[in-house]
């Protein structure tokens, strides 16, 4: 994204030459930048909120990991199916040039409805007795956000069902096996026999 003017540099001037309107119907639609901004951010998180509201159904169900082609949660599908038809807007909003507050905002959001939906399944919030809670939250958030984030800094090379696809393998994927030390060791030790 070389070029990219941070979202604070944008002037109103760059935003009506862009968008062929004059400054006049910008101040119809908004009061200012910063009022812009959260204009999109709000609708962003409201269209998440609710494609997971509506979609929550069929998530957290639990795959086998050997089968490698774990199957993908409708959810996963419809916020990337979102994303990549607002790719752009979320793209500056997210990039490193955009507004910081958003991913924190997306964050939270996306550990309200993960409480919501084991609060549903298993009558608690609780998650792994094996860390507390805010790590156990932060690894699954920030590892959902991380994939996004370098779909979006790519500019899009993945279809959305193949991120969707690279979200679910994450889910049920250990470190080691991410880093392909399993496959390694065990080709390592057919090559020693």
């Amino acid at each position: 994204m070389a070029g990219v003017k941070d979202i604070d540099q944008i002037k109103i001037s760059d935003i009506t030459k862009y968008a062929k309107i004059n400054r006049s119907t910008f101040y119809n639609h908004y009061q200012d930048k910063p009022g812009m901004v959260t204009h999109f951010e709000n609708q962003i998180l409201n269209d998440i909120r609710q494609l997971m509201k509506n979609n929550l159904a069929d998530t957290m169900q639990y795959q086998d990991p050997s089968s490698g082609n774990p199957q993908t949660y409708p959810v996963v599908d419809k916020i990337i199916q979102y994303i990549n038809q607002e790719f752009d807007l979320i793209r500056v909003l997210l990039g490193p040039n955009g507004d910081n507050r958003l991913e924190e905002k997306i964050k939270d959001l996306l550990t309200e409805i993960i409480d919501a939906d084991l609060y549903r399944l298993k009558g608690t919030t609780k998650m792994t007795n094996q860390l507390p809670d805010n790590f156990a939250h932060e690894i699954i958030v920030s590892g959902l956000m991380s994939i996004i984030k370098v779909w979006l800094s790519e500019g899009n090379p993945e279809s959305p069902s193949e991120i969707s696809a690279i979200i679910m393998k994450t889910r049920y994927l250990s470190p080691y096996e991410l880093l392909g030390i399993d496959e390694a060791t065990s080709s390592k030790d057919k090559r020693d026999q």
